[in-house]
């Protein structure tokens, strides 16, 4: 049996989460990426593996949220105990989502030894998340490459400068109980996390020829850290959208900051909507991917066989 890292990208628009919600393991569930891609290797992998394919994932994302470079690892046994051919999953499995209606497209599969852990051997993990300000406030029209994509932002003054002067304020380690949604697990939860990255720029619309992209201007949240909690993200966009419109102050900030606890939240403030935010990377240490988890040898491959390689 051989663990397989994959790389993917997906559309969140149509599914539930990235994590599947079906615990009965007879039943499909393609309304989520995991049970998606579990329906699409067990449709797909020829021969069929040995074991059930099942996939761990490296972020559990919201519904609606998308991203641009994600990774999972499942393993599969191959019947002739040799490494399937990645490129033909790649095609066939791409092959099949496009048939299927399926926005989810596989990029890269390589073989890992077993001690590799899609989430767990995540070093971080680097989210941002697109909004568009109209240039008059009344304006309603929303370009059409931008529906489900960006964050309309309403308001008659957004104040830009207000927002970039209160990022320092969650940078570092702090604990971010206040920024988390409710903990529904039974398991103690650890709210200390550490922002390395928090920027926001000036970008261009997805599709500029389109006349409506010339009444809005659009920018881009940047965050990165090991790991973050659920609805951190989007919480933290929230929270500076609330900034720039003039709904809070720096001082309510503080406050959320200083006191940590789910009850704390200003309800003033409204969470960022899913459409905006992307999973730009899952980022893992290039010296243990090329020493460590890696399988560089092409003994027992599948034909045909395609040189295994690092890319960063």
């Amino acid at each position: 049996m051989v663990r397989y890292l994959i790389y993917l990208s997906y559309i969140g628009t149509r599914y539930r989460g990235a994590a599947k919600q079906i615990g009965a393991t007879k039943l499909l569930d393609i309304d989520t990426i995991q049970g998606a891609l579990e329906t699409c290797l067990h449709a797909t992998v020829i021969p069929k593996s040995l074991v059930k394919p099942l996939v761990y994932t490296s972020s559990r994302t919201d519904a609606g949220v998308h991203a641009i470079n994600t990774t999972v690892h499942v393993n599969l046994d191959h019947p002739a105990g040799i490494i399937y051919d990645t490129d033909t999953i790649i095609r066939r499995s791409n092959l099949y989502f496009a048939r299927c209606g399926h926005e989810i497209r596989l990029t890269k599969i390589l073989p890992v030894t077993d001690e590799f852990h899609a989430r767990r051997s995540a070093k971080s993990r680097e989210y941002f998340y697109r909004f568009g300000v109209a240039k008059d406030c009344t304006e309603n029209r929303i370009p059409i490459s931008e529906l489900g994509r960006s964050w309309h932002v309403r308001g008659e003054k957004i104040d830009i400068d207000a927002l970039k002067r209160a990022i320092p304020l969650f940078m570092g380690k702090q604990n971010f109980e206040t920024f988390a949604g409710k903990n529904r697990t039974n398991r103690t939860l650890n709210y200390v996390r550490t922002l390395s990255t928090l920027n926001v720029e000036e970008i261009p619309s997805l599709m500029p020829l389109d006349p409506l992209s010339q009444n809005f201007t659009f920018w881009q949240i940047n965050v990165s850290s090991r790991s973050f909690l659920y609805n951190q993200v989007r919480r933290i966009v929230g929270t500076l959208i609330g900034i720039a419109s003039g709904t809070i102050t720096e001082r309510d900030v503080k406050v959320m900051l200083q006191v940590p606890n789910n009850k704390n939240w200003n309800p003033s403030i409204p969470m960022a909507p899913p459409q905006g935010l992307y999973l730009k990377t899952v980022n893992y240490d290039e010296e243990e991917m090329q020493n460590k988890y890696i399988i560089h040898h092409e003994a027992n491959v599948e034909a045909p066989t395609t040189k295994l390689a690092i890319v960063n």
